[in-house]
């Protein structure tokens, strides 16, 4: 399973294994500070810290009546939970950031600390974060990683009120949700061209200030403090006002004209011819584009004149990173060092770039200008041609990062460092890829480091890689070369691994059609195909059409390449997977364990297997052992658990991926058996080990950190698991994105948290949020969508709301049996949910039957003892107490308190409401009697 089976009972992840391709895993990360840890955060003192991208300007003018507004927004009094933010937004290059610059300078001794974030990518956040405790609490960070460092920062902000961060140029709005949401003590400041997408973030709502153009006088005073220091005179101050007339006032557009004016000592007048413009024209605002490709026009003019090889190098850092490209590769697009170091200086002297002693930074409006420009002119150049050749400084960039992760040549293995290092250099160029010109080594490079990314668990920023690599193959080779199929393939499945399992299914079914008229149905990239659809209608909610796929893909298989053979095994097991998603349970273990039987026959004639297929054997059997946990066979799966990962760790390793995983599985049974001591114990083991072995931020680590977590919530330490949850979700949208269903299952964790600490007007917020997010992302009929559904109403029942709550758990549970069957885990716990919430509108006979049925379903498929079980037990003790049938109430009662003791603990919160619910029961009992 790839999901939370339950988002209230346990939103534990079982990892089942592909026989062939390793793990299918989900996602992310979350830290548990140590109490030493909390303490330096809640003591660590900041005072006057201002850490910016950049100073912010000299020549800075006007704005006041904004930076007040800022200002008033920022302070003014909240009428109930908020934070205080403010969203300044408006076009490029309009003065954002040099807004928010001057904000800092203007007010920054009312700030302890202030501390500048780019907010313009998905990862960016956290890492920005994480230099707050660089800077606070150094000892402690020299030995820390990134996310604890992250969450250190956290809990140093939610320990102090006098701060501010400023968010920059944000291009997703939900990046932000999981700060603001749990930082409401300080001030939050942020920049982006969006004005809308702001009101999922609550309070931000009624903050919005739009940024428009300079007035006219604002602007002429700009573009005068650059004039004034080449020509004072009256006649160039009225040339100025025209000319900032004429510049509709943009603000990057008045610095680049000054600058030019500045450098060249040119007069304004004879700029204004130059740039073709008229004194008596003033044109209404045009695109901010079309006023800044006017001024480079003469500015790169100028430039070509002053250093060429400054312009070569400027078209070709256009299409690399704005913000971050390294100095080195900068240099490579240049003759040699010094070369590279005179053309940043003038580029930087006529304020096209900016940049450090290790990064070159562009205007996200000056590239984007460039790049038009460049592609317009190759165009031009070759009317009417297809494939009309790259455009200006696309080559050179494509070259430079070539270079760098190629030292030894193209055609050698490429360094896998620089690749990492570079990654973000070739995410850049695969987003403005041409798409009309074809290159195998640049192929090669976005393939490459989209299997970098895809391998560390970055599937979100590997996906445009995939699609520009398709889009480069079915240039070079045809829409249907085969070659083109097995790319679309890889796009197709990285879609699904990315939470857009509709867009898989957009992919796939025309590229599987291709297949079956080229090749036929039995060929390997057919199945593959097929296999990878039937994957996505199964992330989709559609379990039912990711079965009839994958036995029509198992029966093709088996009759072109033999019952035996790894791919039909293969689409046997996950056929076997989905039959257990639709609640057929009996009906997968059945299959599991005829697969699992003839892979021991053929480990029989095969003594000296290769290990690959010992470890498909292997994986086949902990995809057993998660059917036998599934249908309640608890000991079973655990003994099974235990056998492979002693098998696992003899072929991989104790810390192998696939043994970990394992590992991971073992506790979730354990968790399930309601074992929840050991199964922490194993949480924290796994947690350990996969850190070290796989990374901070690797898929796996971040599922077993997203268990700890709901763990913690599980056993009643509600401040760890809220501590958790947030984290965690802050993570996670960072790295999959806020709409991504594992994200979203983390909204609803921190949801379930809020629950718990007994925090409503936190809870109800983000769990409707939750519902409305997995109804635009999966669908109404999804199960994470009606898992949502039954958490919302489940909480408005705890509220006392269960008027409320009664039609929406039974709209959820009539769905979930008709999608998973009536003894599914899902509709078992919606039955059991609706039970209580009759019992609470006062319909005692409906409440009873349904605890009745769900009690003989639990009992029957998880055992006596399970902790659901208890549960259920409770409730119908709850009722007999309410139709003043004590004597069957109160044994009830006694054997839940029992059993809760056992599994919990006495201290648990369900133990003690239960223990209260007897006593209150004995009480009515004895009075009963004494009347």
């Amino acid at each position: 399973m790839t999901s939370a089976p339950l988002d209230l009972s346990g939103t534990g992840q079982v990892l089942n294994f592909g026989i062939n391709t390793g793990v299918m895993s989900s996602t992310v990360t979350t830290v548990v500070l140590s109490a030493e840890a909390l303490r330096s955060a809640s003591d660590a003192r900041a005072e006057g810290v201002v850490h910016l991208d950049q100073a912010p300007s000299h020549r800075f003018t006007g704005r006041q009546h904004e930076l007040a507004s800022i200002r008033d927004m920022l302070t003014a009094e909240r009428a109930g939970p908020g934070v205080s933010a403010v969203v300044v937004h408006g076009l490029g290059g309009v003065g954002k950031s040099t807004l928010a610059r001057q904000y800092v300078h203007t007010f920054r001794e009312t700030y302890d600390l202030v501390w500048w974030i780019d907010a313009s990518s998905p990862g960016k956040i956290e890492e920005a974060l994480a230099g707050i405790a660089r800077l606070l609490s150094p000892v402690w960070a020299g030995t820390a990683q990134q996310p604890e460092l992250t969450s250190w920062a956290l809990a140093w902000l939610q320990c102090h009120t006098s701060w501010l961060l400023v968010y920059d140029n944000v291009e997703d709005p939900a990046l932000l949700g999981p700060f603001l949401g749990s930082l409401g003590s300080g001030h939050h400041l942020i920049t982006s061209r969006l004005a809308d997408d702001w009101d999922d973030l609550g309070a931000v709502g009624s903050a919005l200030l739009p940024l428009g153009v300079l007035p006219l006088g604002e602007a002429a005073d700009l573009l005068w403090s650059w004039v004034c220091e080449v020509d004072p005179s009256d006649a160039s101050r009225w040339q100025t006002g025209q000319l900032a007339r004429e510049l509709d006032g943009l603000p990057l557009a008045l610095d680049q004209a000054g600058a030019y004016v500045k450098r060249t000592r040119t007069t304004v007048a004879a700029y204004r011819l130059r740039l073709g413009l008229h004194v008596s024209r003033t044109p209404a605002r045009r695109d901010p584009r079309q006023t800044v490709a006017r001024i480079w026009q003469v500015t790169l003019a100028a430039i070509a004149d002053d250093d060429p090889s400054a312009v070569d190098l400027l078209y070709a850092v256009a299409w690399l990173d704005p913000d971050e490209c390294p100095r080195d590769l900068v240099t490579r697009l240049a003759p040699d060092e010094i070369a590279a170091d005179d053309a940043l200086g003038v580029l930087h002297a006529y304020s096209m770039i900016t940049f450090t002693g290790r990064d070159v930074a562009v205007h996200r409006l000056v590239q984007s200008v460039l790049r038009t420009d460049a592609v317009t002119a190759a165009q031009r150049a070759h009317p009417g041609e297809s494939a009309p050749g790259r455009p200006r400084g696309r080559h050179e960039a494509e070259q430079a990062v070539l270079q760098m992760v190629h030292p030894r040549g193209v055609d050698q293995a490429h360094d896998a460092q620089e690749l990492a290092r570079l990654a973000g250099q070739v995410c850049a160029l695969a987003a403005t890829d041409p798409k009309d010109c074809y290159s195998t080594p640049v192929s090669a490079l976005y393939v490459n480091t989209a299997v970098h990314l895809e391998e560390r668990g970055q599937s979100v920023r590997a996906l445009p890689l995939y699609e520009a690599y398709s889009a480069q193959t079915e240039r070079g080779f045809g829409h249907d070369h085969p070659y083109a199929l097995v790319a679309r393939c890889a796009v197709g499945r990285v879609y699904e691994t990315a939470g857009r399992p509709q867009d898989a299914v957009e992919v796939l079914e025309p590229t599987l059609e291709q297949s079956l008229r080229l090749h036929g149905p039995g060929h390997l990239t057919t199945l593959n195909l097929r296999h990878g659809l039937a994957s996505a209608h199964r992330s989709a909610g559609r379990v039912d059409r990711a079965i009839d796929e994958y036995e029509t893909a198992t029966a093709a298989s088996r009759e072109a390449l033999g019952p035996d053979h790894l791919r039909t095994l293969t689409l046997q097991g996950d056929l076997a997977g989905a039959y257990e998603s639709a609640g057929r349970v009996e009906q997968a273990i059945a299959l599991y364990e005829d697969i699992v039987q003839r892979d021991a026959d053929a480990s029989d004639r095969y003594e000296d297997l290769v290990p690959s297929l010992r470890l498909n054997g292997l994986r086949l059997r902990n995809n057993l052992a998660g059917a036998y946990e599934s249908a309640g066979r608890l000991p079973e799966a655990i003994a099974l658990y235990k056998e492979v990962l002693a098998g696992l760790e003899d072929v991989c390793g104790s810390d192998h991926p696939d043994t970990l995983s394992c590992l991971g599985n073992l506790g979730y049974a354990y968790e399930s058996a309601g074992d929840l001591g050991r199964a922490r114990e194993v949480y924290q083991e796994v947690l350990r080990r996969r850190e070290q072995a796989l990374g901070e931020e690797h898929p796996d680590t971040l599922l077993s950190r997203s268990n700890l977590a709901y763990l913690c919530l599980t056993t009643g330490d509600v401040p760890t698991g809220l501590d958790l949850c947030r984290t965690t979700l802050a993570q996670r949208t960072g790295v999959l994105g806020p709409e991504h269903p594992d994200t979203l299952i983390s909204l609803s964790m921190l949801a379930s948290a809020h629950s718990a600490a007994g925090e409503p007007e936190h809870a109800v917020p983000l769990f409707e949020q939750t519902l409305r997010l997995r109804r635009k992302v999966l669908g109404d009929a999804h199960p994470d969508t009606l898992r949502s559904l039954m958490n919302l109403a489940t909480y408005f029942n705890k509220l006392g709301d269960a008027a409320r709550a009664v039609p929406l758990l039974e709209t959820a549970l009539a769905e979930q049996e008709r999608l998973l069957g009536a003894e599914s885990r899902d509709a078992l716990l919606s039955r059991n949910n609706l039970a209580a919430a009759c019992r609470a509108v006062g319909d005692l006979d409906r409440a009873r039957a349904l605890f009745t049925t769900v009690l003989e379903q639990r009992t029957r498929i998880l055992g006596p003892d399970h902790l659901d079980t208890v549960s259920s037990r409770a409730g119908l003790a709850r009722v007999y107490e309410a139709s003043g049938e004590l004597d069957r109430a109160v044994p009830l009662y006694e054997s839940a308190l029992t059993r809760l003791t056992e599994l919990v603990g006495a201290d648990h919160p369900v133990t003690s409401l239960v223990a209260g619910l007897l006593t209150e029961a004995l009480r009515k009992r004895e009075q009963a009697s004494d009347a």
